[in-house]
C-alpha cells in the first residue's frame, strides 16, 4: 500500500509507536533498550512514510527535504544506540522537521476537510516542538500533541 492512504496509514502506526517510547523513555530514560527498538523501528516506518507521501504528492521540496530529517533522525538513534547521550539531542532536532513536510501533507488533507487538516499541521507542530521536553522529564506535554495528531490522522484514514 503506498500513496497518501499508505502514508496516513503509516503516520498513524508512527504516531502509535511514538506514544509507547514518550513513555518508556519518561519511565526508563532514553537509553532503555525496548525504546531504542522502536525508535529504530520509527526511521523504518518514516522511509515508507515518505516514499508513499512522495509519490502522492509529487512536490519536490517535499521530496527533497524528506532525506534529511529522516537521516538526522537516524544519526541520532545510532548515537544512543552508541550509549551517547547528544543522540536525543539530534533526534530532537530532526523532530523540527515534521511539520515542515507536514505543509505539504496539510495541503493536500485540506482539500478533503480543511479544519482537520489545521489540526493535523497545529498538532505535529506542538509535537515536534514540544519534543525537547521530554529530555526533562514532561513527556506528556508531546504525548498529548501526538495524541491530537493521531485523531486527525484516522479522521483522514476513514476519508482516503
Amino acid at each position: 500500500m503506498g500513496g497518501l492512504g499508505g502514508g496516513l496509514w503509516g503516520s498513524v502506526a508512527a504516531a502509535v509507536v511514538i506514544l509507547a517510547v514518550l513513555g518508556m523513555v519518561g519511565l526508563y530514560g532514553v537509553f532503555y533498550r525496548p525504546a531504542l527498538v522502536l525508535m529504530t523501528a520509527l526511521v523504518a516506518i518514516a522511509v515508507f512514510v515518505y516514499l508513499s507521501f512522495s509519490s502522492a504528492l509529487g512536490d519536490r521540496r517535499f521530496s527533497l527535504l524528506g532525506p534529511p530529517v529522516i537521516g538526522l533522525s537516524a544519526a541520532g538513534v545510532a548515537l544512543l544506540w552508541l550509549g551517547r547521550p547528544e543522540g536525543a539531542g539530534v533526534v530532537a532536532a530532526a523532530y523540527f522537521g515534521e511539520p515542515v513536510l507536514g505543509y505539504f501533507v496539510y495541503r493536500r488533507l485540506a482539500s478533503i476537510h480543511r479544519l482537520w487538516a489545521l489540526v493535523f499541521l497545529t498538532s505535529a507542530a506542538a509535537y515536534a516542538y514540544s519534543l525537547p521536553a521530554v529530555l526533562l522529564g514532561l513527556w506528556a506535554v508531546p504525548a498529548a500533541a501526538d495524541l491530537v495528531k493521531l485523531a486527525a490522522l484516522l479522521y483522514f484514514v476513514r476519508r482516503v
